[in-house]
């Protein structure tokens, strides 16, 4: 048998496409000694398309995961001073942000418990701050 028909043989097109995808996610979510995936790489050096890249591969717990030293991919890039990677990692699939979508489900109180806390870093008021 050639390795055409052992191939069309082995996965319809359906379970080809689902093996790449969980291929792709494993790549994405591997995790090297520092505890960080290829994410953070990508928003430590500024890497935009990257970053939008692996995002479509990548889950909450990628998203969200810390490092060593206790940061996301997210405080990543904003420390590094790459805004547009921050922010796309602030937006879900559709563009919107936490407060957007808080806003439009009517749950104002979302947005009041931000904005009341004293223990979460006001970014709007920081003296040092590079999202102005």
């Amino acid at each position: 048998m050639d390795i055409d028909s052992q191939m069309m043989k082995t996965a319809s097109g359906e379970d080809f496409n689902m093996e790449v995808s969980e291929i792709q996610a494993s790549v994405v979510n591997e995790v090297n000694e520092l505890g960080e995936t290829a994410l953070f790489t990508a928003a430590k050096k500024g890497h935009l398309d990257v970053v939008k890249e692996l995002l479509k591969y990548s889950n909450k717990e990628t998203v969200t995961k810390k490092n060593k030293s206790r940061l996301d991919p997210l405080h990543i890039a904003a420390s590094q001073g790459h805004h547009d990677a921050a922010i796309v990692m602030l937006l879900d699939k559709f563009g919107n942000t936490a407060p957007h979508v808080a806003t439009r489900k009517k749950r104002a109180e979302v947005i009041i418990e931000r904005y009341s806390r004293t223990d979460l870093p006001d970014i709007e008021k920081s003296s040092d701050s590079q999202w102005r």
